[in-house]
């Protein structure tokens, strides 16, 4: 981004911080870190309240805001020894991995499923967090952000966390050992009223069976076959069906690969980094000029109408490079060099982008 450009964008991002909410718990021990060329480019700074904060946002407005998951005696502190850790807010990455500059963006909607799921299987299901604890976030670019603000959670070291990561993506589960034969000769496994990832399992190939019931075997198109296999499944007996036990198990393999939650992101620099710097929720990420808004109904939220700063004023932009059609906003595809009139909101992502320069 030239700095013609940056100038726009800034003033843009500081008219939106006027008015912007920061429900920010403990700001006076929260570490910031603030970016115009990389994300972070200073950090170690604090601020005793939100009023202060936002003063430095309207006279500085960086294009990147970041604080600590973590909660220091003395935030402002360095070296990091210095700042005495007193907690940390877990906190899940759900990020997209796509090729090509725009890719993620298609696949945000398919990203919602996976954080509805990590929200309501395992912090609430399994580890039994309480609801008003997470704080869902859209990151303003590529994924999700979920903060854990449960007391109980605060204290736990690095290792802890990640273990946590680990057993969400479903490392070293192995479905086969939900089973067992009994002295009866017959094949004990999960029912759908266990915890974990055995109830969750006895509850998808229940769904499975139920939605689809060829696709374990065609014995189950016959509702006497279904039927009977389900409610053996209830009981924990998964031996009322003429299928031979190994040639059963096998066939619920495809069930069992869709348990964990694949897109949660285990770098360290997410859940395990206890000083972790992470988008302030409701800044605006530099990189897309969309906000990093706080949801509240995750079903009904659209990043493109519900995290734009919104504006009646249209701009018009040149293309730098080609850009592909892009199906969540209706745009496109654009050619390098052509010129375009848009909504404010769409020119400044295409900038922030670095597809296109800003036309007097």
């Amino acid at each position: 981004m030239n700095q013609q450009d940056m100038a726009i964008v800034k003033k843009i991002f500081a008219s939106y911080y006027e008015e912007a909410d920061f429900p920010i718990p403990k700001i006076e021990q929260r570490e910031f870190g603030f970016g115009n060329i990389k994300k972070i480019d200073a950090r170690h700074l604090n601020f005793s309240g939100v009023s202060e904060f936002k003063r430095y946002l309207a006279t500085n407005t960086p294009l990147f805001v970041s604080h600590s998951t973590a909660y220091y005696e003395f935030p402002g502190a360095t070296p990091i020894q210095k700042k005495q850790w007193k907690g940390a807010d877990l906190v899940f990455d759900l990020d997209i991995h796509a090729e090509g500059k725009y890719g993620a963006y298609a696949k945000l909607e398919e990203v919602k499923n996976d954080l509805i799921r990590l929200v309501d299987d395992f912090l609430i299901g399994d580890f039994g967090i309480n609801k008003n604890e997470i704080i869902l976030v859209f990151s303003g670019n590529r994924g999700y952000h979920v903060h854990v603000r449960d007391p109980l959670f605060l204290s736990i070291g690095g290792e802890e966390r990640r273990e946590l990561v680990d057993y969400i993506m479903g490392q070293g589960l192995d479905y086969v050992q939900f089973f067992a034969p009994d002295d009866n000769k017959r094949l004990i496994g999960p029912r759908p009223d266990e915890s974990g990832y055995r109830g969750r399992f006895a509850r998808s190939v229940i769904k499975l069976i139920r939605d689809k019931p060829t696709a374990i075997s065609r014995l189950f198109s016959k509702d006497k076959n279904r039927d009977f296999f389900i409610g053996g499944i209830e009981e924990g007996n998964w031996s009322k069906t003429s299928l031979k036990f190994n040639d059963l198990v096998n066939r619920f393999k495809v069930v069992a690969d869709e348990l964990p939650i694949h897109s949660v992101d285990t770098d360290v620099g997410v859940t395990q980094d206890l000083s972790k710097l992470i988008r302030v929720p409701n800044s605006i990420h530099g990189e897309t000029g969309l906000v990093a808004k706080i949801i509240g109904d995750i079903t009904k939220f659209n990043p493109w109408r519900d995290a734009a700063v919104k504006s009646d004023r249209i701009a018009r932009i040149k293309f730098i490079e080609d850009v592909p059609q892009l199906d969540m906003v209706e745009v496109g595809p654009f050619k390098k060099d052509s010129e375009q009139k848009m909504p404010q909101h769409l020119a400044v992502f295409f900038v922030c982008k670095g597809s296109a320069v800003f036309v007097d």
